[in-house]
């Protein structure tokens, strides 16, 4: 009887297990792995677990539900990619900035209003996604991410650049476009390895500085029709360059 009892309880906490399991979407993942993709499996949230993948290196997160990422995702010490875009976030925890081996971060297509300072400490940072959110600025610590080379902004609600963008010297495309700029500012001519530039109706009718004459690294760029531009640009005769009106 005691036998059969006992076989009972095993079987009974077993089931228990499984569908305990059978709810969390890292349970399959041993804690050794390197790769994560919860892409499409439409989540509301993401498990606190996620901190336990210590040699995890990419974590795609693409097209879930989720509104928020938990403080222990900070835990990632050598996460390299991280793509939480579709989603609907509202907010990026501080945490962020313990992922200092991350060198790609795509939060585009969510509800992000703000950006947390600790972004500053991403120092091997080179391609930062933040298209299509609802930012209204950026913390001048964003200049502090000495390898960023590709910087996307388009389709927020930006009113100004902070002076610190100027100090991401190995820049190499911006994209601005769609936004709520009164100005551009002087310093971006301080960006000399620019190559491509959007600002297609990135503020309305904003001027473009005459230092931005000075970026001979400049090989493409799109405005709108009504944005003012230095007359360099359009009698540019040297090196690579395609202006676009859209």
């Amino acid at each position: 009887m005691f036998l059969r009892m006992g076989i009972l309880i095993f079987l009974a906490f077993t089931v228990a297990n499984c569908a305990v399991n059978n709810n969390d979407p890292l349970a399959k993942y041993p804690v050794t792995t390197t790769k994560i993709n919860l892409s499409y499996s439409l989540l509301d949230s993401l498990p606190a677990s996620i901190g336990g993948f210590p040699e995890l290196r990419i974590l795609k997160l693409f097209r879930n539900k989720f509104e928020y990422l938990p403080e222990a995702i900070g835990q990632l010490k050598k996460l390299d990619k991280l793509i939480a875009s579709g989603n609907n976030l509202k907010s990026i925890p501080s945490s962020i900035g313990e992922l200092t081996e991350l060198t790609e971060l795509s939060l585009q297509f969510n509800n992000l209003s703000q950006l947390p300072a600790e972004i500053g400490q991403l120092k091997k940072l080179e391609i930062l996604r933040l298209n299509n959110n609802l930012l209204t600025s950026l913390p001048p610590e964003i200049g502090e991410l000495e390898n960023l080379k590709y910087l996307f902004l388009g389709y927020n609600r930006i009113t100004k650049l902070p002076e610190e963008l100027s100090k991401l010297e190995n820049l190499a495309i911006l994209d601005i476009g769609q936004n709520l700029l009164l100005e551009l500012p002087e310093s971006l001519a301080k960006l000399e390895r620019l190559i491509e530039l959007n600002i297609v109706n990135s503020g309305s009718a904003i001027d473009v500085p005459e230092s931005l004459c000075y970026l001979r690294s400049l090989e493409y760029v799109a405005i709108s029709s009504n944005v003012r531009i230095p007359q360099c640009w359009v009698t540019r005769k040297t090196g690579r360059f395609t202006l676009v009106v859209k």
